[in-house]
């Protein structure tokens, strides 16, 4: 199955700059968005947005997606989704998923990794190895491949640079510049407070490593102290064999 998998979305890139000429959207099989699944969509405009109940998400032009489940759950192979709302709504990258609650989310395929970029929900990122991170409002983290110890690669949980962000929001946003400056500067007002939640995320961390520094060392410790317990176990029964009997 995964093998006819990757040769459908082969297909359907070898194909794409033939359809695009013909129409705005292109999609395997042809406009099979909300109709049937799998369906795998490549957007071939600028602004591109999907609604089903009070689901709405969007994705820059280039970007392809893969519509696993009506509606409900969906993989980013290439390009950038906003997630304005989707509420139970699963969204995959190749190592990783994430399953927003109300609110609003990114989520970017940059060469080899996948950004999660939490605006305004509940974002639990859950890797292949079933490690999760949890990304707090303002702030994004990157999730990498799988390593040669079968783990997922993934960056420190950091905030978010709005102006970075601002010119990828805009190009997608879909009201007028006073109402997305007027959201700007809400935005703004709710993040004032990331690099102090910044300085308790860094600090926890860190928590954790001398805490996992400090395990590491009991271990040895204890190996060391069993080691020499059986060392002076078999020297006291060589002694008893050779003296006593």
């Amino acid at each position: 199955m995964k093998s006819f998998f990757n040769v459908f979305i082969f297909m359907l890139a070898f194909q794409m700059e033939v359809r695009v000429r013909a129409s705005d959207s292109v999609s395997a099989p042809e406009n099979c968005l909300g109709r049937e699944v799998p369906c795998a969509y490549k957007v071939s405009t600028e602004k591109w947005s999907f609604g089903s109940g009070n689901i709405k998400i969007h994705a820059v032009k280039g970007s392809v997606l893969t519509e696993i489940e009506k509606a409900r759950e969906w993989k980013l192979v290439g390009g950038s989704l906003w997630v304005e709302n989707a509420p139970s709504v699963k969204v995959r990258s190749t190592t990783s998923e994430v399953e927003g609650s109300s609110g609003q989310y990114w989520m970017m395929i940059e060469k080899d990794r996948t950004i999660y970029r939490n605006i305004s929900a509940k974002l639990i990122v859950t890797l292949k190895d079933q490690n999760k991170i949890e990304v707090p409002k303002g702030f994004e983290v990157w999730v990498g491949g799988v390593n040669s110890e079968s783990q997922v690669e993934h960056g420190m949980v950091e905030p978010i640079d709005i102006k970075a962000h601002l010119k990828l929001w805009y190009s997608l946003y879909p009201g007028k510049q006073p109402q997305f400056l007027s959201e700007v500067q809400d935005l703004k007002d709710q993040w004032a407070d990331r690099i102090e939640q910044s300085g308790e995320i860094y600090k926890k961390v860190i928590e954790r490593k001398l805490a996992a520094v400090e395990d590491e060392k009991r271990q040895i410790e204890e190996k060391k102290r069993k080691q020499e317990s059986e060392r002076l176990r078999i020297r006291e029964e060589f002694r008893k064999k050779v003296f006593e009997n």
